[in-house]
């Protein structure tokens, strides 16, 4: 391998020349942990790893057609259809399952972030102009090149792309940087030279094409061949009206030919007309004829044309030359296009199966909650079709699963569910699990699934199978994962069976991980008895003779053999001697893995209503607590009350008594009416002790709802109504109608919650002041107070007529009125976007804000 660099890892270096020099030989591996040095080898590895000899840890496969027999293969269709660019693609033919948790953490992560951006349209991320400039930096390496106009304004798009992509996690002071950190990584050493870009900008306009003004000279040019043209255009126009008045032409118009202009003249005329013969008709009869009046002009105009041509080569030649500076960030933010047009699609393909970020397990468990095989629920949701999710956990204790149960139940599509959705995740794409699933990382993952016989290498089922389980014998060890389906089949069930035994024993002891389907009952009797290994079946109705396509883990499955002959028409006699010929111990065991399938789903279908039953007791029990307090509170409220009126009647009998105490004169009977109003009072002390604590209990606010300031409530004795002004503490202040008082927040009792403020304005008055309003505010001048002061009535005002975009003019000076300002406008939620304007209408002088 050959580089223009010495050391690829160094900050200096050509990437993406090194990088198509590794796709071409197919160094995939090395491609994939170079893509990421190049945005920034300094965090992405180690410092030790900083050579070209350095390998990710990249998961060994086994055999070759692994993402064939996995159907990865069709997840890398979907995703190259979603890449947008060749360098996406790229990525995708290059990709790998990894080992290195930290990469793969990372890698999900990052597709994990794009699916937010993806999924929010607030976050207006630059996903056009992915373009690959690989044949323009093939000729920047060459001295002296000149790339064309076409090829320049490709570059320009890519720069423009990439200032768009760097602008969107500076923008806000960088707020998108803490809510994306590892995109950011990727461009966080990415910067685009505004220069560059302008220089461009002068040159070609909008559509690519060179500018007129694009030099002086070539101005001074142009302006010459328009004024030639305008002066052969007149000379034709009169030579047309001199010859027709003539009736020496055959043809009305000019016409062209060898790219001049001539005129059609019948050949017997030809001689008449001074000119040179540039053709002739397929017949003879016309000549074209170009006037020797207009034959100097052309030339002059071809003269000019020539110049032009010199010019805009010069130009052009001036430009490349100053591009070529930038050859070696042009492949930077080659790669960077790439890695994020990669990461993009890998997010549209979470998007469309319901990826998410599992957690990676450090104690070697793995438990799968609601996983899903991607295509199948895509090929289900098209069909508006239910798709039965799969719960798998492999643990220390429990490696390995052998599912067993009827054909087409589900048990190869579950097995290769677990292949394809380990793929997915080593190799950073998000997996259509439940949040809170745990995966594993395999160091090998090694499938045997499918017929591999092969007339060439004259190979049967069962050789190729063998051959297959030698592989695994040679290297499996504990960072295994093996898939295996029809375990032992291909042969004499009596020896495949006992051959097939003896190699799962073999793999348990070395502390594979793996999941096999078998319908052998020897198999099926060894898991039960092996420590390691755990039996599971795919469940299947009795009733219906119909598969259920979920996975119980457990025990093992019966195969329905004999069910499903009889569902398929077999007559009844052939199934007798079948099951005689079978032997009385075979159909019992498979009898009894039945009847214990059978009554496993019976149990799990009564657990089922169990839980539905103890969840409608719970919520009955809450409503019986409940309709309990409110009987307490109103009886309560009764008792109240009575206390209330015998309190008011002792109150009245007090005050009679008094005055009956002023008429009396006599000593004796002044004392016998002052005893009786001691016992009053005494009283009247006890009815109010009782009415506080009934008021205690019947107003005191035990609700959750939150009393806040504009609250309507009611106080105490629940009658009058009023409204919260403010809040200290445990007090608020209450007002009831014009009076004002305060109370104890826990004797309030929440009526209603403060309303928003109702719309006043109407359509007309909004439709006025929509007229008069202004989205462009200039505060140049102003000192910042008075700036402040007119954003805010510009912002009200927006927010009032549904504005989306404001520009605020405050010029550049030394910037600190435009920091102001931009403080101010972040106190603004609805402010989604402040940004500066295009460098070429005033640039930082300018704020735009996005609403």
């Amino acid at each position: 391998m050959q580089t223009k660099c010495k050391n690829p890892c160094s900050r200096c270096f050509d990437f993406s020349f090194y990088l198509c020099t590794l796709i071409k030989e197919k160094h995939r591996s090395n491609f994939i942990a170079l893509a990421f040095v190049a945005i920034d080898p300094y965090q992405t590895m180690t410092t030790q790893q900083h050579s070209p000899s350095y390998r990710p840890k990249v998961a060994q496969l086994y055999p070759k057609e692994v993402y064939a027999k996995l159907e990865f293969d069709k997840i890398l269709e979907i995703l190259e259809k979603s890449c947008q660019s060749a360098l996406g693609k790229r990525h995708v033919a290059a990709i790998q399952p990894q080992f290195n948790p930290d990469l793969v953490l990372r890698l999900l992560t990052q597709t994990e972030e794009f699916v937010r951006i993806e999924g929010n349209s607030h976050f207006e991320f630059p996903t056009d102009n992915y373009l690959d400039l690989h044949d323009e930096l093939a000729l920047l390496r060459i001295e002296a090149s000149v790339l064309t106009a076409e090829q320049i304004f490709r570059v320009f798009k890519v720069l423009h792309t990439t200032q768009r992509i760097v602008h969107f996690f500076n923008n806000k002071e960088g707020e998108n940087q803490a809510i994306f950190p590892e995109l950011y990584v990727i461009v966080q050493k990415i910067a685009v030279d505004k220069d560059l870009l302008n220089a461009i900008k002068a040159i070609l306009d909008e559509e690519g094409r060179l500018r007129n003004n694009a030099s002086s000279e070539l101005q001074r040019i142009r302006k010459n061949i328009s004024l030639k043209y305008a002066e052969i255009n007149n000379a034709f126009r009169r030579l047309l009206g001199e010859f027709k008045k003539n009736n020496w032409l055959t043809e009305d118009e000019e016409s062209v030919r060898n790219g001049r202009r001539v005129l059609a003249v019948p050949s017997e005329l030809k001689r008449k007309i001074k000119g040179v013969i540039l053709d002739e008709s397929a017949t003879g009869k016309t000549t074209f004829i170009e006037p020797q009046e207009t034959l100097q002009l052309n030339n002059e105009l071809f003269e000019l044309q020539l110049e032009e041509k010199r010019e805009i080569y010069r130009i052009l030649k001036t430009l490349t030359a100053h591009i070529r500076q930038h050859h070696e960030s042009l492949g930077q933010y080659q790669n960077v296009l790439g890695i994020l047009d990669f990461i993009r699609a890998k997010a549209k393909l979470a998007l469309q199966i319901n990826g998410v970020k599992p957690y990676l397990s450090n104690d070697r468990t793995m438990e799968w909650q609601q996983a899903y095989h991607p295509l199948l629920l895509l090929r289900n949701q098209r069909q508006q079709k239910n798709t039965v999710p799969l719960y798998l956990r492999l643990s220390p204790a429990e490696r390995v699963l052998v599912i067993s149960g009827p054909n087409a139940g589900g048990k190869s599509v579950s097995l290769k569910t677990v292949g394809l959705l380990q793929l997915m995740l080593q190799t950073g794409l998000l997996v259509p699990v439940k949040a809170l699933s745990t995966f594993m990382l395999f160091e090998q993952i090694f499938v045997d699934i499918g017929d591999e016989q092969s007339l060439e290498n004259d190979l049967s089922t069962y050789s190729s199978k063998l051959i297959n389980m030698k592989y695994f014998l040679d290297f499996a060890n504990a960072k295994t994962l093996f898939l295996i389906d029809e375990f032992g089949s291909g042969t004499d069930p009596r020896f495949g069976g006992a051959i097939a035994e003896s190699i799962l024993e073999d793999l348990n002891r070395r502390f594979c991980y793996g999941v096999i389907t078998t319908h052998y009952s020897n198999i099926k009797i060894f898991a039960s008895e092996t420590k390691g290994i755990i039996n599971g079946a795919m469940s299947y109705s009795n009733e219906t003779l119909q598969p259920l396509y979920r996975l119980q883990v457990g025990q093992p499955g019966s195969s329905y053999a004999f069910e499903i002959a009889q569902k398929s028409g077999l007559k009844g006699d052939i199934l007798d001697k079948a099951r005689q010929k079978v032997g009385a111990d075979y159909q019992q065991f498979d009898h009894l893995l039945s009847s214990l399938q059978s009554e496993k789903t019976t149990l799990m279908q009564k657990d089922a209503e169990v839980s539905k039953l103890l969840e409608e007791n719970k919520k009955l029990k809450q409503e019986y607590e409940e309709k309990s307090r409110f009987l307490d509170k109103n009886t309560k409220k009764i008792l109240l009350k009575a206390e209330q009126d015998t309190l008011f009647a002792l109150q009245q009998t007090n005050k009679r008594m008094e005055n009956m105490l002023r008429e009396f004169t006599e000593q004796k009977e002044k004392e016998t009416l002052q005893q009786l109003k001691n016992e009053v009072q005494q009283e009247r002390k006890i009815l109010e002790e009782k009415i506080a604590d009934l008021q205690e209990s019947v107003f005191v606010n035990d609700k959750e709802d939150a009393i806040a300031i504009g609250s309507v409530v009611l106080l105490r004795d629940g009658v009058q109504r009023g409204t919260v002004l403010e809040i200290n503490g445990d007090t608020a202040l209450l007002e009831f109608g014009s009076l004002k008082t305060r109370a104890k927040l826990k004797e309030l009792t929440l009526v209603q919650q403060p309303k928003a403020a109702a719309k006043v304005t109407t359509r007309l008055h909004t439709f006025e002041r929509s007229l008069e309003f202004d989205a462009t505010l200039d505060v140049r001048g102003l000192r910042s107070h008075e700036a402040l002061a007119e954003v805010e009535r510009l912002m009200d005002n927006a927010l009032m007529l549904n504005a989306d975009r404001l520009k605020i003019i405050h010029g550049k000076g030394d910037g600190i009125l435009r920091k102001q300002i931009r403080q101010y406008l972040r106190k603004y939620p609805a402010a989604l976007h402040i940004s500066d304007e295009d460098p070429q209408y005033g640039g930082d002088g300018i704020t735009i804000i996005q609403l």
